[in-house]
């Protein structure tokens, strides 16, 4: 990988937020006038309330989006959908990032992806939350290493499941307390 002499100085803590099977249930479909429809037939973004709420006391906390909404989306359309809560909290995306091919085939795309970003923004304190990080355990200079960096959620649930909650809201404990 070649990240062995990687400094990771950067202390704000990070969580990548997807949108599908995260932020709500199922993936979306979006036509030409920007329309959403999730093929769960449920609510788009209705847990976003959730994050919200888990946030609220963590202000220091800052989003990276990971969404393949970004794939066909303007990046600001794309953060629109947040309410003002977590849309001022948004310092990046991963629109740029791509991964590489073998990861692309063997479905830990976006794992590779949020990887790569936070080795090169040399973050220290960051949490993926996404219902496709895949292969967590072979990423980072040791393996099994950045398994705690994500959380890979079920689709249905998203950020709604109590598990996930608790994982979440143990992280922003966690880095709150190393970054005061």
């Amino acid at each position: 990988m070649g990240h062995s002499s990687i400094v990771l100085d950067r202390c704000n803590p990070t969580l990548f937020v997807d949108y599908d099977g995260t932020l709500h249930a199922g993936h979306a479909y979006i036509d030409a006038s920007g329309q959403i429809t999730l093929d769960s037939g449920r609510q788009p973004f209705e847990y976003v309330p959730l994050l919200v709420e888990m946030l609220e006391h963590y202000p220091a906390v800052e989003i990276v989006l990971t969404t393949f909404w970004l794939r066909t989306l303007p990046t600001s359309q794309v953060i629109s959908y947040l309410p003002p809560e977590l849309m001022r909290r948004v310092v990046d995306t991963t629109r740029d990032e791509k991964a590489r091919f073998s990861y692309v085939q063997n479905g830990a795309e976006k794992t590779d992806i949020i990887t790569s970003f936070a080795y090169g923004k040399r973050l220290k304190n960051w949490l993926a939350i996404d219902d496709s990080v895949y292969g967590a355990y072979h990423f980072g200079l040791k393996p099994g290493e950045l398994v705690p960096n994500f959380l890979l959620l079920d689709s249905v649930r998203g950020i709604s499941d109590e598990l996930a909650q608790m994982r979440i809201r143990e992280w922003l404990a966690k880095v709150h307390q190393e970054t005061v």
